[in-house]
């Protein structure tokens, strides 16, 4: 007996159908390729595709993974191969090393080497077409209420979403997996099923065979309504998005790599932390536990003007200097090198302290004193002073850090340019007298590649 769960907004589902969902409203790619396990959702995906092969808008493929985690994984490759034989569809069968590592689940293991060889695998352009229904978005969406996700994660699986060099599309998610298995029935298609679908120590698995078909013996159009709270979901999901990308271009700082924290924090607490969540995305860093994202809005907005907080977590630190805020990656055990001499070539400084590089242009120190002094490049070190090309009086390194805004944790790894042994430039931040090129000359300007910041 079918449930009313088969009963879908989409209609009966049929290669037309499929058609029809893949022509509204998505990119055309140079080519599909199916994602092709060998079970029953992936295989009526593919032969409803192969009988709509020539209405596509491009050539279409499928391609096997092989996990090697079953024993009798080579022989589901050999399946998918048959089929894809007597379907006249080409099959690329990819082998993967899915070894869970240490702490990782086996399912998460498993999926990140299967989406790394298909990326790798099926070249620009093309798009991915994965099984899965209707079912698999429930599934998804109370395994994210249950782990306490925000909208983003409510959301669950997207129809369309841009993926390696091309999209992923998800064509089956209006139909329930009842529906899918009528219409594989009445065909008489062939499928392997999967013995680790039934055990019940995954979460997934226990919440499709322990717990779902209670909630639906209870209200039976629970599969239709979560499915539209996760779209409801997504659609306010990417409403925050744009407006959270608004926010973000609003407070970075004018170099682009640093938040003005009165632009922050004047958005709110709940806007000013997903901003924050997207700048450190942006910026490589690993997600910040939701606590600690709390505790980093709270310091650097409610902080002295004169503070400088820092929040740390998974090897990055947040720092507020003046009005920004700074991303670190600090290295340990990461050194200043001792005084080194400097030809002019590309000077590599060592793990975490970037690089230097000369160049000639407008100002800068004068080439002459260059190429007669002995040129060293030094780290902080005490007595040195400079007097500013153009201004008046000289300073000591400190009080010409504060005026040239370097933060305190960066001014022991600031690069210090020495010509016989005095001060001629900070960085690329300043250039000292009577070391620097006369006005209209061109001198030698240097640059200081990968600081150790975001």
């Amino acid at each position: 007996m079918v449930s009313s769960r088969s009963k879908c907004s989409a209609g009966a589902f049929g290669p037309e159908a499929l058609l029809a969902r893949l022509g509204r409203d998505l990119p055309q790619p140079q080519h599909y390729w199916v994602a092709y396990s060998g079970g029953l959702d992936s295989t009526v995906l593919l032969h409803a595709l192969a009988e709509i092969r020539d209405c596509l808008a491009a050539p279409l493929s499928a391609v096997h993974v092989d996990h090697g985690l079953q024993p009798g994984s080579a022989d589901w490759s050999g399946h998918c191969e048959i089929q894809c034989r007597r379907l006249d569809v080409p099959l690329r069968v990819l082998e993967v090393d899915a070894t869970p590592g240490r702490g990782d689940s086996p399912e998460a293991a498993a999926r990140a080497a299967r989406y790394t060889a298909l990326g790798a695998a099926i070249g620009p352009g093309a798009m991915l077409l994965t099984a899965h229904h209707l079912d698999d978005q429930v599934e998804t969406h109370l395994l994210q209420l249950l782990r306490g996700a925000g909208v983003d994660g409510l959301a669950a699986m997207p129809l369309l979403r841009a993926w390696a060099r091309g999209w992923q599309v998800r064509p089956l998610l209006a139909w329930p997996r009842a529906t899918l298995r009528t219409w594989a029935d009445a065909r008489r298609l062939e499928w392997i099923e999967d013995p680790s679908n039934a055990q019940l120590a995954a979460d997934r698995n226990y919440l499709r065979h322990a717990v779902l078909p209670v909630i639906y013996r209870r209200w039976p159009a629970a599969a239709d309504n979560i499915a539209r709270s996760a779209g409801l979901c997504s659609e306010a999901a990417q409403a925050l998005s744009e407006q959270s990308l608004q926010d973000l271009r609003r407070a970075l700082a004018p170099d682009g790599r640093r938040l003005q924290i009165s632009v922050l924090c004047a958005l709110g607490e709940a806007a000013a932390r997903r901003v924050l969540r997207s700048w450190l995305r942006d910026a490589g860093a690993p997600p910040m536990p939701r606590r600690r994202l709390y505790q980093a809005i709270s310091q650097l907005c409610r902080a002295r003007a004169d503070a400088m907080p820092c929040i740390g977590w998974a090897g990055c630190e947040l720092r507020r200097y003046r009005d920004e805020v700074w991303l670190l990656r600090p290295r340990q055990g990461a050194t200043c090198p001792a005084t080194l001499d400097w030809t002019g070539d590309e000077l590599d400084l060592g793990p975490g302290l970037g690089k230097l590089r000369r160049r000639l242009a407008a100002g800068g120190v004068d080439p002459a004193i260059w190429e007669q002094g002995r040129v060293q490049v030094a780290f902080r070190t005490t007595g040195l002073s400079c007097r500013p090309a153009g201004r008046q009086g000289s300073r000591s390194f400190k009080k010409l850090a504060q005026e040239l805004a370097i933060p305190p944790w960066l001014r022991g790894r600031t690069p210090l340019l020495l010509i016989d042994g005095r001060l001629a430039a900070v960085a690329d931040r300043c250039i000292c007298e009577p070391f620097a090129a006369r006005a209209g000359e061109q001198g030698w300007l240097i640059d200081w590649l990968e600081e150790p910041v975001s």
